[in-house]
């Protein structure tokens, strides 16, 4: 008797909690059901609907139509999109506990905007048609590197060594001369034992130079290299010059100089500067150049106290008789220079008798500096 009691009251314990959980889940809870179709009333299959800040979303079938069951009663935002339409929201919607509410939603025909895909191109390390050993080098390495020369960033690369000028190249232990340079295809040295001081050197000895912000890329041979370069019997350097953009103007300016270092200063100074651009119909332009100057070669610290002199006007004239002793023997005038002091202090001289020698002749000490060639 008490085990079927028991039994009884366990029954209506359970069918009590599950009456309440439906009645709770039919009181709080709703339904949304629709239909998607285009502004021709066509219905658009595969549609996604969801509804904005909840987790709630749905696809709608072939014939348009979609549905949501056990949606929390309150107001919703349903969200409806599908590629080739503009998205649309529908604000407001009110779901009812208990209840079936329909909601219609109408995409309009857009046409569709992707964003740009920008993709950089790198260069590989090793081309597959290389078929001798060569170093490349592009103007946007060169850019990076603190080198004012093509030369300076050409004596990098492997099997590339510079004099102490850092501007004669010699490669693979051969001599400057063996070398053979080409600017945008056009040779500029000649190679072959062709008696060249530098490697880029005209034939006629006229230097030609490219400045770094001229330089696309180039690439130095040292290995075999074709036929076609026979001259360049320890290796070839091939040079690029940079082009105008189609698209837009660029340009950059550059200026360098040691006189923040007062006297201890060579008196460099170098200007750079570089415009291109389109002109009309596909032409482009680029041009580019440098200026350099330097007053004085570089010397060591402690320079300034060996001084240097240089010659600055006559001081007076002497009559020299070609023969001693003679009467009728011609005469030689010979100037007697002064001589003004260039490097070093102007000051240890400044208390001389002798006013020229005390203004230094109306010559400015230069400190370290001396003058390229001093008689």
């Amino acid at each position: 008797m008490k085990q079927s009691l028991v039994r009884m009251f366990a029954s209506l314990s359970v069918a009590l909690c599950l009456g309440a959980g439906m009645l709770q889940a039919q009181g709080s809870t709703g339904k949304i059901e629709g239909r998607v179709r285009d502004q021709d009333g066509a219905p658009v299959a595969n549609a996604q609907i969801s509804l904005v800040g909840m987790a709630f979303s749905a696809l709608s079938d072939a014939r348009g139509y979609w549905f949501m069951n056990n949606v929390p009663a309150g107001t919703v935002t349903v969200h409806a999109a599908f590629i080739g339409y503009r998205a649309v929201n529908v604000s407001g919607v009110k779901v009812l506990a208990g209840q079936t509410l329909t909601q219609d939603v109408t995409l309009e025909r857009t046409a569709v905007i992707l964003e740009v895909l920008n993709i950089t191109s790198t260069s590989p390390l090793v081309p597959r048609d290389a078929v001798t050993t060569k170093q490349r080098i592009d103007g946007d390495m060169t850019d990076a590197l603190p080198v004012d020369r093509v030369e300076n960033a050409l004596s990098f690369q492997p099997g590339v060594t510079a004099d102490a000028t850092g501007r004669v190249l010699s490669i693979r232990g051969g001599r400057p001369d063996e070398n053979v340079t080409y600017i945008d295809g056009v040779p500029v040295q000649p190679g072959n034992r062709g008696s060249a001081t530098g490697i880029l050197l005209s034939i006629g000895g006229n230097e030609v130079t490219v400045a770094t912000n001229s330089l696309q890329e180039a690439d130095v041979t040292t290995g075999a290299s074709s036929a076609e370069f026979a001259g360049g019997q320890a290796g070839v350097i091939s040079i690029a010059t940079r082009a105008g953009s189609t698209q837009r103007f660029t340009g950059n300016l550059g200026y360098e100089s040691d006189g923040m270092f007062g006297a201890s200063s060579t008196g460099f100074t170098r200007l750079q500067a570089a415009l291109g651009g389109p002109l009309m119909r596909g032409l482009t332009f680029y041009v580019s150049g440098a200026l350099e100057g330097q007053k004085s070669p570089p010397f060591g610290i402690g320079a300034a106290n060996f001084p240097n002199f240089a010659p600055a006007g006559i001081d007076t004239v002497v009559a020299v008789p070609s023969a001693v002793g003679s009467p009728t023997s011609d005469t030689t005038f010979v100037p007697v220079r002064q001589y003004a002091q260039v490097r070093g202090s102007c000051d240890e001289f400044a208390n001389s008798v002798n006013p020229g020698i005390a203004s230094n002749y109306g010559v400015a000490c230069q400190g370290v500096r001396s003058i390229w060639q001093p008689n």
